[in-house]
């Protein structure tokens, strides 16, 4: 009888888990929400507001974006390739050069007397002799406020900061890449020490967005964009978070495209060179340059006004913008071309999966580097531009990291109504979280949505507990769908009594506190306090039985154990400090109490049972609650 080798599977054809489908899932949906949605309106905008200023500013930043991304795609093409041509040490001088250049340009505008904006117009209103004398200052050529022509680059048409953290990105990322290619190429980089270098960026990333995050929520003056050296050390913060989320995805990916060479090379030329430096960064720099040109003659040739409109017939083109017609026909040029290329990336899906991967990588790294420079313009909407890179950095790396490994059962079983409501909850969930997270009322080409940092209505932030509630809770169904396993019925008496006790401070918090019971009695109690004080009753018990099942399963100075210890001490800790300010902040001791029960939430989503009847059953019924042999 003639043997034969069974056919090995290709990645489409193996089965995938619930989880890994789910959070590929939302990688897309971010993907799609951002470049169909945020990427066309502010397009619109920019295009059709008083002046073209932003809109020359926008176009130059993300074509300079573009062609810098292409340029470290080219790099990884010719140095990671198995003889490479070009030695690493050129591309990680020129990368040293790139950042030096960026730097400069950055230190010259903050400290060496350099305008933002080149060319650049200050008007000062003063009054003399009881009138009002109006002077304009124009620089880097006094009386002149264009460069090159009358026609051609207005005031503002480049923003030198943008430039100079476009400099340092792009410089950084080709020094990066240029020094881990011998490790790479050597093996050295994989195993523990790659393990470790991941973990510490993105738990580093992911440490630095909370802390900002809850400063500037509760104690917006610490950031205060008006104190440089303030706004310097906050900026600084967020661009190392964004630094270390893009070098844990170098690190981790590279390894993994020089081991399937096949599958991925080509695809970061298509992506990298031909997309965004060919495709995007070439002809947005061509429109760039030639704007006011074109617009100078349409408006010569429209006499109504149709395409172009002009406020100032002295000041042609400084003072036109395209009309809202045009706005739309640039908006839907901008839709149309993402979203054929995402109809492609699904048909595509089965059967170039890596190459499709690639170009969702590079578009969530282009969303996010591109909301920061198209917002360096103004003081007060970089380090939200920032926040948002450093966010999409950190889910770039968790979505491509994702779409490369298994991390969850991938039997065949049937999801119940339990599972059935992990995987849409938790979709659901990751919405609502990004939509808190994007909630931010201060960028010029959005308008302000529900949520607030500031606080609203009842001295809420609605936009930080959006998403601290929404991405914890997100995180325990993920886990619960990651394990997919039956829970003992200490787990889920413990689980339910803190989310009984999360449900009961929420409703306290809205309530809100006005009185201090600690200090003036029992007498003073309001509802709110009844209703914290009974969330702490749900709360300490929940911990507690929690902490049993821990002992039982694996003793009393277990990890789950010392976990939940840890996270109660932390907790009060927290809610001592914050109650102990000279500022009252009952929010922040309420965050307090919540992270107390962080462990014992870890616990019994991913802990192990105690050796029970319950842990011995072998599977779920699929409805959620637990397989019972039949009589």
């Amino acid at each position: 009888m003639q043997v034969t080798a069974a056919t090995p599977q290709r990645e489409h054809e193996q089965p995938m888990s619930w989880a890994r489908a789910t959070l590929i899932a939302i990688g897309f949906f971010f993907v799609t929400a951002i470049l169909l949605g945020q990427v066309p309106s502010y397009l619109f905008t920019v295009s059709t507001n008083a002046k073209l200023a932003l809109m020359e500013q926008g176009f130059l930043d993300l074509g300079l974006l573009s062609v810098g991304l292409g340029v470290l795609a080219l790099e990884i093409s010719l140095l990671y390739d198995p003889r490479p041509l070009i030695p690493w040490p050129l591309f990680a001088l020129l990368g040293a050069a790139i950042t030096a250049v960026g730097g400069y340009l950055l230190y010259m505008v903050v400290f060496g007397g350099w305008h933002e904006f080149l060319p650049d117009a200050v008007t000062v209103i003063s009054t003399v002799g009881g009138k009002q004398v109006i002077n304009t200052t124009y620089w880097p050529n006094a009386g002149q406020g264009y460069l090159f022509n009358p026609i051609w680059f207005q005031p503002g048409s480049i923003d030198i900061l943008s430039v100079g953290e476009l400099g340092l990105v792009i410089g950084l990322g080709m020094f990066a890449i240029a020094v881990l290619n011998p490790l790479v190429l050597s093996h050295r980089l994989v195993g523990p020490l790659r393990d470790i270098i991941v973990r510490v960026c993105v738990a580093a990333a992911l440490a630095i967005v909370a802390v900002w995050l809850t400063i500037y929520t509760f104690a917006p003056a610490v950031l205060a964009t008006t104190n440089f050296v303030k706004s310097v050390i906050g900026n600084g913060l967020l661009f190392l978070a964004l630094a270390l989320a893009l070098l844990a995805l170098l690190v981790w990916l590279l390894p993994v495209m020089v081991n399937a060479r096949q599958q991925f090379m080509p695809g970061v030329y298509l992506h990298g060179v031909v997309g965004l430096f060919g495709s995007v960064g070439v002809p947005l720099l061509v429109v760039w340059a030639l704007v006011y040109p074109v617009v100078f003659t349409i408006h010569n040739l429209d006499s109504q006004q149709f395409w172009v409109q002009c406020s100032q017939s002295s000041n042609v083109p400084g003072s036109c913008t395209f009309t809202p017609f045009t706005g739309y026909i640039i908006c839907a040029i901008v839709f149309s071309v993402p979203f054929g290329l995402l109809i492609a990336g699904l048909f595509f899906w089965s059967t170039r999966r890596n190459m499709i991967v690639l170009g969702g990588t590079f578009a969530l790294v282009w969303i996010g580097l591109g909301a920061t420079v198209i917002h360096m313009s103004d003081p007060t909407q970089t380090p939200f531009g920032l926040l948002l890179a450093a966010s999409i950095a950190i889910l770039a790396f968790v979505w491509t990291w994702g779409t490369q490994r298994e991390f969850a059962p991938t039997q065949v079983e049937q999801l119940g109504c339990t599972g059935q409501w992990l995987v849409l909850g938790t979709l659901l969930l990751m919405y609502l979280m990004g939509f808190s997270l994007l909630s931010i009322p201060s960028f010029f080409e959005i308008e302000a949505l529900a949520l607030f940092y500031k606080a609203g209505p009842g001295n809420l932030h609605d936009a930080f507990w959006g998403v601290a509630l929404m991405g914890g809770l997100a995180a325990l169904q993920m886990t619960f769908l990651i394990k997919r396993r039956p829970m003992t019925t200490l787990r889920k008496f413990s689980m339910w009594s803190m989310l009984f006790a999360v449900l009961l401070e929420i409703v306290a918090a809205i309530q809100g506190f006005h009185n201090d019971v600690l200090a003036l009695g029992v007498n003073a109690m309001e509802g709110s306090h009844a209703l914290f004080v009974g969330a702490i009753c749900f709360e300490i018990v929940g911990i507690a039985v929690a902490a049993y099942s821990a002992y039982r399963a694996k003793g009393l100075f277990s990890v789950w154990t010392i976990v939940i210890a840890v996270s109660v001490l932390v907790g009060i800790a927290e809610g001592v400090v914050a109650y102990s300010l000279p500022i009252a902040y009952p929010e922040l001791v309420i965050l307090g109490f919540m992270l107390a029960m962080v462990g014992a939430f870890a616990y019994d989503a991913a802990g192990p049972d105690p050796v029970d009847e319950y842990a011995a059953l072998p599977a779920a019924t699929g409805d959620g609650a637990l397989a019972r042999p039949r009589a």
